[in-house]
């Protein structure tokens, strides 16, 4: 049996509200003695509104009663002798009536607004999973594109690659530069430098005619390993990383080098 599709009937509530008829209450009281879960909503319901009549409910004031009951005796009197009168126990029987109506119809619009709320609440957080899910899959798609790239200027054959190792300063540096012969455009990958301290931030260097030229400022990111696109260069004779002032420095701080490569010929 699907229970939750049979709560989500509303006979439950139905039930509570004595709506049902035989056979449905039957039904209803035979599988809440068959299934614990079942039970436990029908207690659930019942407690809701009790709680709710507790909070919400007004008894009216004695007098009020005898109010109406007066009026009803009152219009007896007035009535033509040719009339014949209802019995006041029939007035009596359907104000009740009315009353009891009322009162179902008001709980049944407070577990229909009760419902009506959480499905809107369940609406939302299924939207929310809605976006955080399709985010993702933009986030994976974007790496995806970024990695199918990166491959694809790694494999260019006119691309030279570039080891940059570590120097004195910190010999297990390591960082790779791609260098394309045509288009000149220049890549690094970092495989291995120390995160920077506040305030500092690593430069790249080419050396040309024997001179270093600013080729660009390097942002770490934690677990990132694509390629940074760096200033092209005509004819490098090597590259250089130092670690400099946060927006960088017009020229090295060769104390602060941390790796370095030569271009083959």
């Amino acid at each position: 049996m699907d229970i939750k599709s049979y709560i989500e009937s509303g006979i439950l509530e139905s039930y509570v509200l004595g709506l049902c008829n035989e056979k449905e209450r039957s039904e209803v009281e035979l599988l809440c003695a068959k299934h614990a879960e079942l039970k436990a909503e029908l207690d659930h319901i019942q407690e809701s509104i009790n709680n709710y009549a507790t909070m919400h409910g007004k008894t009216p004031k004695p007098i009020v009663k005898q109010q109406i009951f007066d009026e009803i005796d009152k219009l007896e009197q007035k009535t033509d002798a040719k009339t014949i009168p209802l019995p006041v126990q029939n007035y009596r029987i359907a104000i009740a009536a009315t009353i009891t109506l009322f009162a179902l119809s008001f709980v049944a619009n407070i577990i229909i607004y009760s419902k009506y709320k959480l499905a809107s609440e369940q609406l939302l957080t299924l939207n929310e999973e809605k976006r955080q899910l399709a985010e993702n899959v933009n986030t994976t798609r974007l790496k995806m594109e970024s990695l199918y790239n990166d491959k694809a200027v790694i494999a260019d054959p006119m691309v030279q690659k570039i080891m940059m190792k570590g120097v004195a300063k910190s010999p297990e540096s390591l960082t790779m530069a791609y260098w394309n012969k045509v288009s000149k455009e220049v890549f690094i990958e970092i495989k291995n430098l120390p995160t920077p301290e506040a305030g500092k931030q690593y430069q790249l260097w080419a050396i040309v005619d024997g001179k270093p030229v600013d080729a660009g400022m390097i942002t770490l990111t934690a677990g990132d390993s694509s390629l940074h696109k760096m200033k092209p260069f005509e004819a490098p004779q090597a590259f250089a990383i130092t670690l400099e002032k946060q927006g960088g420095s017009a020229n090295p701080t060769l104390t602060e080098m941390y790796v370095m490569g030569a271009v083959g010929l």
